[in-house]
Formats: C-alpha cells, sequence, structure tokens
C-alpha cells in the first residue's frame, strides 16, 4: 500500500452513494421494520450528509428531521439547519431544550464552577472548554476553561481535573436530552433514529453514550471526516455548511473540534488514524505528512489514549455468562 495524502480519497463515489442508500433502505424496512427516519440536524456537515443520504433512500416524506437549540448554542446552527431542510423539501420541528436543561440545573452547575476561576463572570460573559495538546513538545494534553468577557477581552485558566470533569458531565446531559427527544418523535411516528457520527469521532470516542451515540443506526461511522467533506461536495450541501468550521456547540463561547478535542486539524488527524490502523511505518507515516518523528509518535501516543479511555462507550454492557451454572 502506497501512504500518501490521498489516500481517503474516494474515487468510487457513484458505488459508495449507493452503497451508503441501499444500506439505509434495507435498515429501515428490511431490519428495523418501521414507517421511516428521524435524525437531529445541526447546521453542520455531518447531519447534512446523513440527511440527503437518508431522503434518497427512503424519500423525504418518509424522514423527519428534528433541530434541538438551547440558549447556549451558536444561532447559526438553527439557521443553517433549517435552511437546508427547506430546500431539501423534508418536514422539520425545531424543538428547543433550553427549559429542559435548565430545570436539570445544567446551566448552573456549570456557571458555578466558572465562578470558581472568574470571580466577575456574569451572564453577559461567554466561556467554553479548550485543549492545549503541544504535539511539538511534550504531547500532554491540559483542559483549560477560557472566557470572554463583557469587554470582549479573552482570558484562560487551567482547571483541575475534578472541575473539568464536572463540567463535561453536565454538558454531556445536552446530548443526552437530545436524544430522549429524537426518541420521542420516532417512537410517536414508528421511526427509527438514524445518527451522524463519523469514524474519527467513533474511533476517538468524541460522542456520548447514550447521547448522540444512543442511536439505531450510524451510516457515516465507516467515514472519516475528510471523507463526509467529499461526500457533502458531491451530493451539493450548500457552500455554507461545507465552509462552516466543525464545532460541538455546546458552549456559550464557540469553539471548533480542533480547539476543543483533537488539536489538530481533520486533514491529519483522520491521516494518522488511518496510518495506525493499517500499521503504516513511522518513517512513511513521517515522510507522507513531513513530520518529525517525535511529534508523529506523540499524535500516536494520544491516539491510543483516547481509543482505550472511550472503549466502554463503543461496547454494550458486559453480561453474565450463565451458561455453565444455570
Amino acid at each position: 500500500m502506497n501512504f500518501d495524502k490521498n489516500i481517503l480519497e474516494i474515487k468510487n463515489m457513484d458505488s459508495v452513494v449507493q452503497h451508503l442508500q441501499n444500506f439505509i433502505h434495507e435498515q429501515v424496512y428490511d431490519n428495523f421494520r418501521k414507517r421511516g427516519i428521524v435524525i437531529g440536524i445541526s447546521g453542520g456537515i455531518d447531519s447534512a450528509v446523513a440527511i440527503k443520504l437518508c431522503c434518497d433512500a427512503i424519500g423525504k416524506e418518509n424522514v423527519l428531521a428534528i433541530i434541538l437549540p438551547e440558549k447556549e448554542s451558536n444561532p447559526q446552527s438553527q439557521e443553517f439547519a433549517k435552511k437546508y431542510c427547506e430546500k431539501l423539501g423534508v418536514k422539520y420541528e425545531i424543538d428547543d431544550i433550553t427549559s429542559i436543561l435548565d430545570s436539570s440545573e445544567i446551566y448552573r452547575t456549570r456557571e458555578k464552577i466558572v465562578k470558581k476561576y472568574f470571580s466577575d463572570y456574569n451572564q453577559s460573559c461567554k466561556y467554553r472548554i479548550v485543549f492545549s495538546e503541544n504535539f511539538d513538545n511534550d504531547g500532554l494534553s491540559i483542559p483549560y476553561l477560557e472566557i470572554n468577557d463583557e469587554n470582549k477581552q479573552t482570558r484562560k485558566i487551567k482547571l483541575s481535573l475534578k472541575d473539568y470533569s464536572t463540567i463535561i458531565a453536565a454538558t454531556n446531559i445536552k446530548h443526552r436530552i437530545r436524544m430522549t427527544r429524537l426518541y420521542f418523535h420516532a417512537e410517536k411516528n414508528n421511526f427509527l433514529v438514524c445518527g451522524t457520527t463519523n469514524k474519527a469521532e467513533f474511533q476517538q470516542g468524541y460522542f456520548v453514550k447514550y447521547g448522540d451515540g444512543g442511536v439505531d443506526i450510524e451510516p457515516l461511522a465507516n467515514l472519516y471526516k475528510t471523507q463526509i467533506y467529499q461526500l457533502g461536495t458531491y451530493l451539493d450541501i450548500p457552500n455554507e455548511i461545507i465552509e462552516r468550521k466543525a464545532s460541538p456547540d455546546t458552549w456559550s463561547f464557540d469553539v471548533s473540534d480542533e480547539e476543543f478535542f483533537y488539536s489538530l486539524p481533520y486533514e491529519i488527524v483522520d491521516l494518522m488514524l488511518f496510518a495506525k490502523e493499517k500499521s503504516v511505518t513511522l518513517s512513511d507515516i513521517c515522510s507522507t505528512l513531513d513530520l518529525k518523528e517525535e511529534k508523529v509518535k506523540r499524535i500516536l501516543n494520544s491516539i491510543e489514549r483516547k481509543l482505550q479511555a472511550s472503549k466502554t462507550s463503543r461496547i454494550f454492557p458486559p453480561s453474565w455468562n450463565n451458561k455453565d451454572i444455570l
């Protein structure tokens, strides 16, 4: 195998799209025996590609898009999602989850911690978590709390592991609430729920168990993010969605996937994941990506740490095997 920067280019696009559509159709009608599909739409590339494939596979009249904003969502998310649904002619509903999250103390739990680090924090400020993972130096992954204050000045401070874990645990409730709402819409219509997780996210645990990972089918889970963008171009996804910065959209202060999780652009992440999966030699990785050996080693170590840390998110709960006892 010749490992080069174009190794993930989809050359048989027509065939790939047809296979994805066949997979979706088969899962809906033959496997799950449902009437259609419910899918959450974020205004991002993954959900845009997924809903287009669903509409082409089973007909737009059998697809229901759910837009799930909350008070910290980027307004662009709802705007882009709504516009694209209207372009496709697919039925959509806007299901604002702010009141549910508010009653669950999610906002207050996070803001209490923010105020511990920034005493001047108030409702006019915005905040986010970013990671400092310097692969040119030590490769350590350190979480920082960053605020954009009322004077539009940005400040950041290192978070303790306990406070970071508490903020993330509260944030993950957003994803789990969204999934409960998707299943509400799915069950009342006898539809299944389609996920939008890509291969990089799935392999690295960049999803929430029983949240955005709690779905019936994952048509994109074997496609890298860069391949999703290729599909987006082929499927005529609007440029405003293709060019939009990929983001978890869970913080009041907007943050990219690169800043929050990967610390690398998707072009590098995908190639490194592929190289690890295919056991590409260290020298080939270095020469192809023009990276120093120590940096490549640190990136591969980071990938392995995330792979191990997210292992429980990718498996069903183990059950006791009683065949030799009962």
